[in-house]
């Protein structure tokens, strides 16, 4: 009888246990990656990185966004502008065919501007579904506003992300 109540105290302190519920800080929302050299520094703006792919009346846009962290931290934004979106297929700064920000914590505002020859900005989708987009990306990229360098350069670019929204 004894071994019958120790037992069955065992299985019960086990069952109360490992129904007890550990807490923990929740961790950002990671719903892809999206890493880049800028400057000779890599970096990742891999918190809330999501891509949105909209068709409004016949032209495709797509919007890429990501953060380093959260609070007040450096983000990214993306934004291809097409008729058509499809892999294996580079587009550029040119006719507004690609946008790139780059939004520092201290407030300055980097961005390609397809008015500067010195400027460039290229994305190369390589593979696009409903559920996922994945590419590369570099620009040079100009001081908009804020205070900073004049330009920073973009290379080695990539990203792997889940489309949240699409129609």
């Amino acid at each position: 009888m004894k071994k019958l109540s120790l037992l069955l105290l065992s299985v019960c302190l086990l069952f109360v246990l490992s129904s007890c519920s550990k807490k923990s800080t929740p961790s950002p929302n990671v719903t892809g990656t999206i890493t880049v050299t800028i400057d000779g520094s890599v970096q990742k703006f891999n918190v809330s990185a999501t891509a949105n792919i909209k068709n409004i009346s016949g032209v495709n846009i797509v919007s890429i966004f990501g953060a380093e962290g959260t609070g007040s931290t450096n983000t990214i934004a993306i934004s291809v502008v097409n008729p058509s979106i499809t892999a294996g297929t580079t587009y550029t700064g040119v006719g507004s065919q690609v946008q790139i920000s780059y939004t520092l914590a201290s407030g300055a505002v980097y961005q390609y501007a397809d008015d500067d020859g010195a400027a460039f900005a290229t994305v190369l989708v390589k593979s696009v579904s409903s559920t996922n987009i994945q590419g590369t990306f570099s620009g040079n990229l100009n001081l908009i506003s804020g205070t900073g360098a004049a330009k920073e350069i973009l290379s080695n670019g990539t990203f792997n992300l889940n489309v949240v929204s699409a129609n």
